[in-house]
Order: structure tokens, then sequence, then C-alpha cells
């Protein structure tokens, strides 16, 4: 056969097949146009510039991968599609003639096409996007816009790379079903699986299974800490469960529909609970896709949406005061002379202070087994951490202006959980409980991580004590004990900044004239000089669940129309059967009507209930990065709900145009 015939047939299929190749080719050029941009992004000079540079960069660079292995998977899956629906026509091929060898070629001729037209135009698309999506991570992110034009040469090479191998991967498994199928295979196989499929029940007891321990984990998890690992085995749980539930509980509940005749005999439901066993069957991986995509970009938008929302409340408790000077490693008697000198300090140079406090305490995360405290990790207890904060009692009276009369060995208790104990063990030291404290004077603002917090009060005695033992532990620059500082100034943000640094290099000089740098170290917090990082990293994560929010949701909308389309053929015959058998236009319809409103609308109500299930964990995710509000949590999450149903909507709607289209046919 001459090398131009096999031109030509490429060109005439792709024209004949353009209803799937298009939106193929359209999730293709919108793959290489996002991960071009991400590449652009990454490797701007401009982004190297910025406040927390690197933390932008490491979740640009997760952002790269996820949408590498998710353009792998889901191209493959498009392209699987797109070459089912063609069996019969490759099955024609070969019985007028053309050897599996020739249809192979005439494949790969297609695939070159498709994939450079592809690539140029999603090259194409990401270069005029590029400047858009920087402009966007730079307005998130609070940083004045850059203006020129740029191209990333290195962007276009992985992209060139990176889709070059995924389309060389679809090549070659759509040579191994041709090679590997005979005639009558190919002339059928796109209608294969019309037999009735048997419940898998153990399959869908294990799907049960699955999804109740993962929502059961997510429910029950109390330590924010816990969450963190945890969050990913509730993940795979729930991953898994759908799938199962899906492919084989579907089926399994479908079938017990039957077994009540007074229900199952009845037309509507009989062929309703009838076409949707077969549907199942047929969609039910496709469908758990779409209810995964659905529950990533619900959970990616509802967590973003709210660090950027709720960003003043996480700075507000991670920064409480304008300029906190920490003197961390110093003992009592160093730690109040550092503390009279930087308060004469502040008094001398007359620095507008609206609010002053300070406090000496041993702040650390310990290990709480029944009454036994201990410094090291050597109780392996599940969910004993908890955060410690000691006081002296002479600290105490200062802060509180509450006498105590403590001896040693006698300890007074604070705590925000549920530790009820008349006596302590911290490591050696016994302490007997002598009262409870109701209002801790102590704003603990190193518990970053929402844990338990523990708060005692003992003599200067058991204090020094408990210094001793933890600096045996941790060695002599633990930079537990800490006296800090905490001033609010009575300015603008430029005072805040300028006294700030007025305070930290006093503070260190202090240090070095009185010989303590080896031993102690400072810590100097500005408020406004973190300000701008804070909104780097949320600007960051929410630009990247955008991003990665619009492609899934991309995805989706191609799932949905390729199902569409697949439902639309099998319908078409179903159509004629059911109007053979003597049922009305109007019962076929609204029997059809029904089946596909179940199938595209069970994966959004899934989604839903996964994320319900996932708030509490989320919250205490969310915890970790300082933000504990839960009504602006619902809210958003609520909303993002909300608008992702209507968007879920929109896309049924129009893509429903193409099913109706070849259900016509059949009318």
């Amino acid at each position: 056969m001459h090398k131009k015939v096999f031109g030509r047939l490429a060109l005439t299929n792709i024209k004949k097949n353009k209803g799937t190749y298009i939106p193929y080719m359209i999730m293709c050029i919108v793959c290489i146009a996002m991960l071009y941009m991400m590449f652009f992004i990454l490797k701007n000079p401009g982004i190297e510039a910025i406040p927390k540079a690197g933390d932008v960069q490491s979740i640009l660079s997760v952002g790269i991968i996820v949408v590498v292995l998710f353009s792998c998977i889901f191209l493959l899956y498009s392209n699987s599609f797109v070459m089912k629906r063609r069996q019969k026509e490759f099955g024609l091929y070969n019985i007028l003639g053309m050897e599996k060898g020739h249809i192979g070629r005439m494949l790969s001729i297609e695939t070159v096409l498709t994939s450079v037209v592809c690539l140029i135009l999603g090259i194409l698309v990401g270069i005029l996007g590029s400047k858009l999506a920087l402009l966007l991570l730079l307005k998130l992110i609070r940083i004045p816009a850059q203006f020129g034009f740029q191209v990333s040469f290195f962007g276009m090479a992985m992209c060139a790379v990176i889709f070059g191998v995924i389309f060389l991967l679809a090549l070659l498994n759509n040579l191994r079903r041709v090679h590997l199928s005979r005639p009558v295979e190919l002339l059928w196989g796109s209608s294969v699986g019309e037999r009735e499929p048997k419940a898998k029940w153990l399959l869908a007891l294990l799907g049960f299974i699955c999804l109740g321990s993962g929502y059961y984990i997510a429910v029950t998890t109390e330590s924010p800490l816990d969450a963190i690992t945890l969050f990913f085995v509730a993940v795979l749980l729930v991953m898994a469960g759908t799938y199962l539930l899906f492919v084989a509980g579907s089926i399994a509940i479908l079938k017990m529909m039957r077994w009540k005749k007074s229900f199952y005999y009845k037309t509507k439901n009989f062929t309703s609970v009838s076409g949707m066993i077969y549907r199942m069957k047929q969609n039910a991986v496709g469908l758990a896709s779409i209810c995964i995509l659905s529950t990533a970009v619900l959970l990616m938008l509802s967590t973003t949406v709210s660090l950027n929302f709720g960003m003043q409340d996480i700075l507000n408790y991670r920064y409480p005061y304008d300029i906190s000077v920490g003197i961390r490693n110093a003992d009592r008697e160093q730690a109040k002379a550092a503390r009279e000198d930087i308060l004469a300090f502040i008094e001398e140079e007359s620095i507008p202070c609206e609010e002053i406090t300070s406090e000496m305490s041993l702040n650390q995360v310990c290990i709480l087994d029944g009454n036994q405290i201990r410094f090291q990790d050597d109780v392996n207890v599940f969910g004993s951490i908890v955060f410690l904060q000691v006081l002296s009692s002479e600290e105490y009276q200062r802060l509180s202006q509450e006498e105590t009369d403590l001896k040693e060995g006698e300890v007074l208790v604070y705590s925000n959980g549920d530790i009820q104990v008349d006596s302590f063990v911290l490591e050696d030291l016994p302490l007997s409980v002598k009262g409870r404290v109701a209002d801790w004077p102590v704003n603990n603002q190193d518990n970053l991580y929402g844990l338990d917090t523990l708060c005692l009060v003992v003599s200067g005695e058991d204090y020094d004590r408990i210094d001793s033992a933890q600096r045996e532990i941790y060695g002599e620059s633990s930079g537990v004990p800490m006296l800090e500082i905490n001033v609010n100034i009575d300015g603008s943000a430029e005072d805040e900044i300028f006294y700030g640094g007025l305070l930290r290099s006093h503070a260190q000089e202090y240090i070095e004239d009185q010989k303590l740098s080896d031993t102690i170290w400072l810590s100097t917090e500005i408020r406004e000089e973190n300000h701008d990082q804070f909104y780097t990293l949320d600007g960051g994560l929410l630009f990247l669940g955008i991003f990665l929010g619009g492609l899934f949701l991309v995805g989706t909308a191609m799932i949905i129309y390729y199902k569409q389309i697949s439902e639309g053929y099998e319908d078409k015959e179903r159509y004629e059967i059911m109007r053979k058998v003597g049922m009305s236009k109007k019962e076929v319809k609204s029997s059809i009507r029904r089946q596909i409103l179940m199938v595209f609308f069970l994966p959004l109500l899934m989604a839903c209930l996964h994320i319900a299930m996932a708030f509490p964990l989320m919250k205490r995710l969310l915890m970790l990065m300082q933000l504990d509000n839960t009504r602006l949590f619902i809210l958003c999450t609520a909303a993002t709900a909300a608008v992702f149903a209507l968007v879920y909507l929109l896309i049924y709607s129009f893509t429903a145009k193409s099913y109706y289209k070849i259900l016509d046919r059949a009318k």
C-alpha cells in the first residue's frame, strides 16, 4: 500500500471521528498548557526575589508532579475510550484486506499528527496564559505585578519530552490492542459486556468496610498531629471504598432491589433497575473517577479558600503581638537580668507602646502517660503528646497578681484537655496537685499544633530541677527555657518594623556584652516582617488549589462527556428494543432519563458525602496551619460545594446535548 494512502486515511479518520478526537485533543492541549505554565512560573527570575520564594517553588514542584501524573493517567484513559469507539472501524479495515501492520502504521500517523498539533497548540496556549497565571499568583501573594513578556524554552522542552512519552505509551497500548485482537473482536469490541453482571458480594462488603474505616478515622481523630499521618490512610481507604462500591456495591444493591417483588415488578422500576445494572457495569470505574476528582476539587478549593479568608486569624494566632523578643536557654537569674535591661531600654528610648507583657517559662512538647510526664519520646502511647508549659510560682504571682504558697513538690495545674489526676511524676520529680488554675495568664503561642495543653506552676527550686532534667536530655542548647517580652506599638506598620529592629539590635548587643552568646540565643519576631511571608505561602497554596482544581474540573467534564457519548450509543439500541416490546415513547423516555440522572449525579452526591465526613479531619489539619475558625471553614466548604454543584450541573447540561443528538437518531 502506498505511503500517501496511509496519510490520507489518517486525516480522513481524524475528521470522521472528530466527535471523540476533538475533546481528547482539547484535554491534551489543556494539560500541556498547564504544565508549561507551571514550569514557566517555577523558573521565572522574579519568583526567586519574593519572600519565602523557596516555599512557592516547593508548592509549584508538587503541582508539576500532580499535573504530570494526572495527565498520564487521564490521557491514557481518554485515548482508550477513543480507540474503543473505533474498534468496529478497525475490524472492517481488517476484513477488507488491511493487515494489522497497516492498521498500526495508520494509527502511528494519526498519533504523530494529533500529538504535534496538541504540542504546538498547547505550548502556544501556555505561552499566552503564562503571563496571566503569573499575574494571578503575584496578586494572591500580594506582590506588585511584573511587566514584560517572556518565554520558557525549558518549559517547552520539558512539555515536549513528558507528553512525547505519554503519547508514545498511548500509541503502544493501541498497537498492542490491535495486534492481540481478532477481526471479529475488533468488529464487536465496543459492544462487549452486554451480559448481565454478577453481584460480587465480597467486594461490595470490602468496599463498605474500606469506606466506613476511612470515615471512622476522619470523624474520630482528635489530635492534629495524628491527623497528618492518618489523613493519607483515610484517603486511600475512601478511594478504595469508592471504587469497590461503584464497581461491586452498586450492582449488589440493585440486585437486592429485585428481591422486593412489590417494588421491582412495576414498569418504571423494572426497566430502571434492570437498565441501571448494565449501566453500572459499563460505567462504574468512570463514575468512581468522577467522584474522586470531584472530591479532590472540593477539598483543595475549600481548604485553600478557607486559608485565604482566614489569613488574618492565622496571623493574629501566630503573632498575637507586634513585636516578640525571645531569649532562649537562659536560667532564671539570667532571664531576670535580661528582662530588666530590655524594659529599661524601652523606657529610655521612649518607644511608644500600647502594651508590654513578659513571661519566663519552660515550654516543651512532652509525652503524658497517665500521670507520668516525660521529655523523651520513649513511651509509645497513641494520642499522649501534650504541650507542657511550666512557670515558677514567683513568675505566676507577677503575671496573675494572685498569691501562691507552693512548697517543693507541690503544683498548680491548668489544662485545656481532659487531664484529671491528683499527682504527676515529671521525669523523676514527684509533684502533688495542690489546686487548679481557672485562667492561665500566658498566651501559649508556642503551641502551634493544636495539642492539649498542660500548664504547671511549681516552686522556684522545682522549676530549676525541671530545667536541669530537660537540659540533660536535650543538651545545654535546647532553647526550652524562654524569656519572652511582647510589645504592641502605638504607631504604623513602618513604626513596628523600625522599633522591632531597634529591640532586636539591643537584645543582641546585651547578649554579646554579657558574653552569653555561646549558650543563649535570641529570636525576635516582628509581625509586619512576617506578614508578607505568610501571604506568600497562603497565596501559593490558593494558586495551586485553583490551578489543580481547574485541571481536575476539566478532567471531570471530559469523563462526563465521554460517558454521555457512550450512554447515547448504548441507549440508542435500548430505545429501539423497548419500543419493539411495546413501551410507549413517553415510558421509554422517562425510564432512560431517570437512569441517566441517577448515573451522572450519583458521583456528585457521593463526593458531597465524602466532604462532609472529611470535615472533622480537615479541620484538625487546618489547626496545624494555625487556622481554628470552624464557622469560616463551614462557610467556605458550603460555598465551594454549592458553586461546584452548579458548575457540575452546567457541564452535565452542556454534554447532554451530545447524548440526545445520538438518541434522536433512533427516534
